[in-house]
């Protein structure tokens, strides 16, 4: 059987979800965390799915799509109408994350108003759930699941809040895959980076592949904290109203002095200012821009043109995909279709996954009450996930462990513009591609 043809298999049958475990739904028709833990759907009722996502980021507007053509594609066909989950409809019940811890807190708290929530996709940016929504959902035993938060500490055991999983890899594996190509495939020794203040994607990303590059022989020579563009009324104030982090004529200036090798952005927004500043600076001629997956976008390509070209970006893989049917012939056209563009970033295969993760887990562990309907019970929820255990998604392959991490292993791949996935699709051929698991990048194995 091809790989399309698994995925497939796995999304439309929950007899062969062998695969993800299978764990045998509990036979009582109670709850074991008691009451509280208990969601009961009466004959007719629908199951209650939140998504909290930032409208305003190219990656959730794709996730939120991509969970409608999971509930779509329930009944086995993208034809644009919804299907059932054990014979009830899904209804989706959407916040907006913000993309900050604030957006993350309301929207959790928003979403819990609905008693029966069964669990929630989202967030879209990783500080939207670090202390924040992965915290509030957990206090109340509701499942999280991100198809595009990537920070590390989301997953550390230190800082994991239990009922939080993600679909998208674990930014550990990003930054040694991108320390690697810089250090080991270019032969760059000196490397800058900018990340963005207070931001935890993009400032633990930065911190990882500060290390991961020491550890193959390079040097970093300075790491800046950008202040957002929105922090101030004006490029011209922005230096004196930083607040602790640097504008973009203190970057541009801190970093022509060093004239690095390389310079690195993980940057969550504001990335086209910083890259067009360093770009036209004469003194950094020569100087490679190496920009992470938050960057990764048409609207970067567009507002630097010409400029733009030769700029690398990292981000996920997309060869795996290229190879299958079912995303070429099935879900790319219906996402046309629905959304009448193409997917605009790289976390909408991650998004189709981490609504059918949960959709399965639902088969896997709702009990059908006496005289009708389900009864879910949030902990055996939970664990249905961890069953989760080489699931072929279109993501990659998943497997849940007690960190949260599905993506246990990942295809990093660095591409130059401008032939970026999201400008020439699958005609994208990345210049340096590299796959690692995260034992392997924490020392482990």
């Amino acid at each position: 059987m091809s790989r399309a043809s698994r995925v497939l298999a796995l999304v439309v049958v929950a007899a062969a979800l062998a695969a993800c475990g299978g764990g045998e739904p509990p036979e009582a028709a109670g709850c074991a965390g008691g009451p509280a833990n208990c969601i009961r759907i009466g004959i007719g009722q629908p199951i209650f799915l939140g998504t909290l996502l930032s409208g305003d980021e190219l990656a959730g507007v794709d996730a939120l799509q991509s969970v409608r053509l999971a509930i779509d594609y329930l009944d086995g066909s993208f034809d644009g109408a919804d299907g059932t989950l054990l014979s009830h409809q899904v209804v989706v019940l959407s916040e907006d994350d913000q993309c900050g811890s604030a957006g993350g807190r309301i929207g959790a708290h928003r979403l819990l108003a609905e008693v029966d929530l069964v669990a929630v996709v989202g967030t879209t940016c990783s500080s939207a759930a670090l202390g924040a929504a992965a915290d509030v959902l957990a206090e109340h035993d509701v499942l999280l699941i991100s198809p595009s938060n990537s920070a590390p500490a989301l997953t550390d055991p230190a800082t994991h809040a239990r009922t939080y999983f993600r679909t998208a890899a674990n930014d550990l594996i990003q930054a040694a895959a991108v320390a690697d190509f810089a250090a080991n495939s270019k032969g760059w020794q000196t490397a800058v980076v900018v990340h963005t203040k207070d931001d935890a994607y993009s400032a633990q990303l930065a911190t990882a592949f500060t290390e991961a590059f020491a550890l193959n022989g390079g040097t970093n020579q300075l790491d800046l904290a950008f202040a957002q563009l929105s922090d101030a009324s004006s490029l011209d104030d922005l230096d004196d109203a930083a607040g602790g982090g640097v504008g973009p004529a203190e970057v541009l200036r801190l970093t022509a002095a060093r004239k690095p090798d390389v310079v690195f952005l993980p940057l969550q927004q504001d990335c086209d200012t910083v890259a067009k500043l360093l770009l036209e600076s004469p003194a950094l001629r020569g100087t490679a821009i190496i920009v992470g997956e938050a960057c990764q976008t048409r609207a970067f390509l567009a507002s630097l043109g010409p400029l733009a070209d030769g700029v690398y970006s990292s981000g996920p893989d997309f060869s795996d995909l290229d190879g299958s049917m079912f995303y070429r012939e099935w879900y790319l056209p219906a996402y046309r279709r629905q959304a009448g563009v193409a997917p605009v970033s790289v976390y909408h295969p991650a998004a189709f996954d981490a609504a059918n993760l949960l959709f399965d887990a639902i088969r896997r562990s709702a009990v059908v009450a006496p005289g009708g309907g389900l009864i879910i019970d949030r902990e055996v929820l939970r664990r249905a996930l961890l069953d989760v255990n080489g699931y072929e998604g279109l993501s990659g392959m998943l497997s849940c462990g007690p960190s949260g991490d599905c993506a246990e292993s990942a295809r990093i791949a660095i591409y130059r513009a401008p032939g970026w996935p999201v400008n020439v699709g699958e005609r994208a051929q990345p210049v340096f591609s590299q796959s690692k698991t995260l034992a392997q990048v924490r020392g482990s194995g």
